[in-house]
């Protein structure tokens, strides 16, 4: 059940992604893809594992929920993100879609953990918003480098 809704919900964000115009260019899509995961996967699995935090469920399809939030939704709402950001010019309103991006991938994370694909052991919003803000501002950064490098 929590696949089917994750997987809808994930198919009409990449739907509407496939059909509005960007402005991004392809590689920066992918480099920022890239960016994500290398940055999401290792931060994420020493917050979840190591310190326990939050522990991933043992149930199969829970765990492939888990993988397919984290392996397409959240680097698909990162690139959205930046994607409107290239829409507005003024520096106050890049850093309100920032920090509305980072509200809804904490939104998202909390979901996980009603839905019961993720279980609290010590999850604390503060945490999670150290780690969102972190994944997001690094990887804004670095894209802006590419940016200037290469495009």
């Amino acid at each position: 059940m929590n696949i089917a809704i994750i997987s809808s919900i994930t198919i009409l964000i990449l739907i509407s992604f496939c059909v509005m115009p960007k402005k991004l260019h392809m590689f920066e899509i992918i480099f920022i893809w890239l960016v994500v995961w290398l940055l999401m996967h290792p931060l994420s699995w020493i917050i979840y594992v190591n310190l326990t935090w939050i522990k991933v469920s043992t149930k199969l399809a829970d765990f492939w929920t888990y993988a397919f939030d984290r392996l397409i939704l959240f680097p698909l709402l990162i690139v959205l993100f930046f994607e409107a950001s290239l829409r507005f010019n003024r520096k106050s309103a890049k850093c309100s879609i920032l920090f509305v991006a980072i509200f809804i991938l904490m939104l998202n994370e909390y979901g996980l953990l009603k839905l019961g694909v993720l279980h609290d052991v010590k999850w604390n919003i503060v945490a999670s918003f150290i780690e969102k803000s972190f994944i997001l501002f690094v990887s804004y950064f670095l894209w802006m480098l590419f940016r200037k490098k290469f495009i």
